[in-house]
This record gives C-alpha cells, structure tokens and sequence, in this order.
C-alpha cells in the first residue's frame, strides 16, 4: 500500500464520547478502577513471544508488549525525536489502512507533530497510538488496539476506514534522538507564522508531569474574544476540565497545541488564529481567541471520560 494518504478536512476523533451513550450504565468517569494489567494474551507473536497486556482499559483501549527492546537502550520520552515502523489495520479483517512498515515514521513524541498531522490527513498515526508509544525501548515493539471513540469515530476516515471501525497498530521503535526545546524549555512568548501564539505566565514544576497527545489532563482556563476581551467561556475557571488533549475539539486545534508541553503548575496565554480556533454561540466566524490555561494534573494512567461540557 502507498504511503500517501489522502488529504482530510474536518474530521475529528470521537474520544471523549460518553459511556451513557454507548451502554446502559450512567454516566460516571471509568478507568483506574477497572483497567487490566495482567497477561491475558495466549496468541503467539511471529517471534515466538506471549504478547504481555501491559495496559488495558474497559473501553477496550488496549498495550500489548510484543518485543521488550533492549535493557540498555533509548526510551521513548516527550521532547524525544523517535523513528518508528508501523502497520495499521482494520480489527475486523485486518485490512491494512496504512503502511509505514518499509519507511520511517519520525516525529517529536509529545510536540504536537503527530495530532497536526492526523487533521490534514498525513501518517495515518493517531494521537493514541502516540501515547501508547511513550516508554518504549529502542528496539521494542507493541501493539496497540484502538477504540472507535479513540480513532475515527462514526464518521470514519474515507474509503480507508469504515465508520465505527476497531482499528490495530504494530509498532516498532528505531531510533530515539536528543530531547527538543519544544517541551522541555518554550520560551516565555512563542510566535508561529500562522499567528499561533504561546506566552508562559508562570512556568510550572520543572520535575513536573508534562501535558502531551493522548494524556487525559485537568486544567482551569478562560476563553476570550480578542477583539473586545469578551469573555465566551469561563465554566473551567475555577473547576478543572477532565479532558484529553488531542482528543476535544471543542475548543478548536489551538487550544490543544498551545497546552501541549506544559508542566503541572504552568500558566499559558494562548492566542488563536481563526485557522485553528472554532465557531460557537459566542464566537463569531474569523474570530482570534484568547485563552489563559493552568495545568492542574496530569494523568498517568486509566481512560476518562468528560462529563464537563
């Protein structure tokens, strides 16, 4: 299959889909109480390896272990520039959608590189097969289940991928290069040629956990028009929001860009172009917005869903 992938405009995963919607039970957050971390798998890898369930979650979000890597090598880590070969497949058949198997896959793990390229359509590598890279040796590989409110959702992705589709990634990890500015040390004001601009208010723990694609995050933050300093959204500005960063397109792609890379503790001022912001009630079309973010946690492990709005 070719690498090339079509262009996409406008399609967004489904991950933060209520659990109402999807079973009887009512809404209430799921994850850490009922997330697997025995060995489940008794299905051979073709090295001859029990694939090991490292992680596992309710929604069927799921890390298998299939190759360790080597106990001295280069881990996985945000901020880290990391070569990667994957396949990724339909559950169903296991017709493959995309192919990366003979070339390279490289980004920086945690920098946003990879949720900007899911949006336009480039890779096929979906934010949550990101974090499920994160920890991984050079020379390991997983594979990484996918549910459909963590991939394409009920829209699905063109011809490629039905809607509602179970989607499987096996993925190998080359090369791990030297960390990069980008998470470990922004600057205090960051300007992109698009107009995206990031201004650190106050930096946050420097031993802190880090907000990267993927990792489900509670933040406080306030939205405003930067035309008039209108205030559109201030619901989060003293209850932290439970969400996925790279997974809630509520707020437009901006929002998640300019989070991504933060420290537990830090404030952002985030201005957004029209180009990454969004319509809404309060939003006028060509709109620039203005948000102040504090990163309040980051979570670990276990699969949230959010009920906030």
């Amino acid at each position: 299959m070719s690498n090339n992938h079509h262009h996409r405009v406008g399609v967004y995963p489904f991950w933060y889909e209520p659990v109402s919607s999807l079973t009887n039970n009512p809404p209430q957050f799921r994850g850490f109480g009922e997330q697997k971390m025995e060995l489940r798998s008794t299905t051979k890898h073709k090295s001859g390896t029990i694939p090991s369930v490292i992680f596992s979650n309710t929604n069927g979000y799921k890390l298998e272990e299939l190759v360790k890597g080597k106990p001295d090598g280069k881990k996985a880590v945000p901020g880290a520039r990391i070569s990667v070969r994957y396949i990724g497949k339909l559950q169903k058949n296991g017709k493959i959608f995309v192919d990366y198997s003979k070339t390279p896959f490289e980004f920086i793990l945690g920098s946003g590189e990879v949720l900007q390229a899911f949006e336009f359509g480039v890779g096929g590598f979906l934010p949550g097969v990101e974090s499920g890279v994160e920890g991984m040796l050079v020379g390991g590989k997983r594979r990484i289940t996918v549910p459909p409110l963590m991939g394409y959702g009920k829209g699905g992705d063109g011809k490629l991928v039905p809607p509602n589709a179970w989607l499987v990634f096996e993925v190998e990890l080359l090369d791990v290069s030297a960390g990069s500015s980008m998470i470990e040390a922004i600057s205090d004001v960051t300007t992109h040629d698009n107009g995206l601009t990031i201004e650190v208010l106050v930096k946050g723990k420097p031993d802190g956990k880090i907000a990267v694609p993927g990792k489900w995050i509670r933040a406080l933050y306030t939205g405003k028009l930067q035309k008039n300093g209108e205030i559109f959204d201030s619901k989060f500005s003293k209850r932290p929001k439970t969400f996925c960063l790279g997974g809630d397109h509520k707020l437009g792609l901006g929002f998640s860009f300019g989070i991504t890379g933060m420290h537990v503790g830090e404030i952002r001022k985030i201005t957004v172009p029209p180009v990454y912001g969004f319509v809404g009630k309060r939003v006028p079309r060509h709109a620039w917005l203005v948000f102040q973010v504090e990163l309040v946690e980051v979570v670990d492990d276990g699969i949230y869903y959010d009920y906030d709005g």
